[in-house]
């Protein structure tokens, strides 16, 4: 039996009404512009059957993408192990789980896993003998790192263009986009896949449900390739890159979905270019590794405690501050009461916790799945030490633990991203066990 795939798509758009999380405040699902998405492939080779779902979700927690695998296993017979799920990060989705001021909404987490598990359903339906191609290019042009630091020696995240107290990014960005391109033999277009590390391009509207550019990207390159294609864009580690240059060099002229439109179409632009030029493999060597992550969330004192009670009950005096685990920049006055609620979650959490890791081999190739929104750093130093060619990164994937920040961003450069927060659990020493956790995992699997 030679390679065969099918991919599919099911419909995972809210009803009106729904929280959307995404920003400090959140806001509420009032118009849809684009609807979400569970993009599926699933690359059968005779012997391993794999199926990559990617989901229009802000994030994928892990008790979202277990239900979501045991319906997968019970209707098609995939184990969990070799079914990758991860969220693009659209900002502008669902309320999936307890994030700064938004609620989970449970009958949406209650729906969503069955929905989910239709898209690789479906998949299976419409395989195929099919031949695989793989590509890599660059472009620096369209991400940016966004925390910079100050001449008051803070480190701030999107400190603004034009600041005169700018002094230089405090990192670089990683200008890869790895792609995967997937046919059936005849030709037929069956699924387009790139990973590139830009957080997200929003839609500039609150109250409005949309995948973002992630969106834009899928509808752009299935007008090109036509049928029933699947394009998936996976956000590679890219937990502090954005789409804005505050050095101002570039300065875009549109914002919100045009300015979506146009960063998707550079991308898809690349990917139409090389998937032209790709040598086509009908044979691929398949196979998964997966592990667990351990890892110490940060630590929340009785004081944090203390103070995080005087703040929600409106008797605090703000400080600078005022937590035991901010460095540098303090958290402003406006958004102490949303922290003051993350001290109160985190606190009800393990001191010690783990998340999923998983790694994947696709003949020369390979994708490293991972549980948060990752540094850019450990994306590059991951890189630097495999022999994939390309190593796909996938953040956001099997589990959410939030920001996984480096630890010298966690003891001297502080900013938004390293703040307690169901968006940002792992404490110092999260990140070198990610990478180490990784490079094994990827070793386990001949690179």
């Amino acid at each position: 039996m030679g390679l065969q795939a099918g991919a599919a798509t099911s419909n995972i758009t809210p009803w009106l009404g729904v929280a959307i999380p995404g920003s400090f405040r959140g806001s509420f699902g009032e118009d849809v512009h684009d609807e979400l998405l569970a993009k599926a492939l699933v690359i059968d080779n005779g012997e391993v059957q794999i199926a990559l779902v990617t989901c229009d979700l802000i994030a994928m927690p892990e008790q979202i993408a277990n239900a979501a695998k045991a319906r997968i296993a019970e209707r098609v017979g995939i184990v969990p192990e070799c079914v990758m799920m991860n969220a693009t990060h659209t900002h502008s989705a669902a309320g999936i789980a307890d994030l700064l001021s938004v609620d989970e909404d449970t009958d949406y987490t209650a729906w969503l896993p069955l929905k989910i598990s239709d898209a690789v359903e479906l998949a299976i339906k419409r395989m195929q003998p099919a031949q695989v191609g793989f590509a890599s290019v660059m472009e620096d042009r369209v991400a940016f790192y966004r925390r910079w630091l100050m001449k008051d020696g803070t480190v701030r995240m999107n400190p603004g263009k034009n600041n005169p107290d700018l002094v230089r990014p405090v990192g670089e960005i990683d200008p890869e986009l790895a792609m995967m391109y997937v046919e059936g033999v005849d030709g037929t277009p069956i699924s387009a896949v790139a990973s590139f590390s830009l957080h997200y391009v929003g839609t500039g509207q609150s109250g409005q449900v949309s995948a973002d550019y992630f969106g834009q990207f899928f509808y752009l390159l299935r007008h090109y390739l036509g049928g029933d294609s699947v394009p998936i864009l996976w956000n590679a580690a890219s937990g502090q890159i954005n789409n804005q240059d505050y050095s101002g060099e570039r300065v875009w002229r549109d914002r919100g979905h045009s300015q979506a439109r146009r960063m998707a179409n550079v991308l898809a632009g690349h990917v139409i270019t090389e998937i032209q030029l790709m040598a086509m493999q009908e044979e691929l060597d398949l196979g998964v590794a997966t592990g667990r992550l351990e890892f110490s969330r940060k630590v929340i004192t009785a004081g944090d405690l203390e103070v995080a009670e005087k703040v929600l009950a409106g008797g605090y005096e703000y400080e600078e501050g005022p937590f035991s685990w901010v460095v540098g920049q303090p958290v402003h006055k406006d958004r102490v009461d949303v922290y003051a609620m993350e001290c109160q979650r985190l606190a009800k959490l393990p001191e010690q916790m783990t998340a999923p890791v998983q790694a994947i081999r696709l003949g020369d190739s390979a994708i490293l799945a991972l549980p948060g929104e990752i540094f850019v750093e450990s994306g590059l130093r991951i890189k630097e030490q495999t022999s994939a060619s390309p190593l796909m990164l996938v953040s956001l994937a099997n589990g959410y633990i939030g920001y996984v920040c480096t630890d010298e961003a966690l003891t001297k450069e502080g900013g938004y991203e390293t703040w307690a927060a169901m968006s940002s659990l792992g404490g110092v020493g999260t990140v070198p066990a990610m990478e180490e956790l990784s490079r094994s995992l990827l070793g386990e699997l001949g690179f």
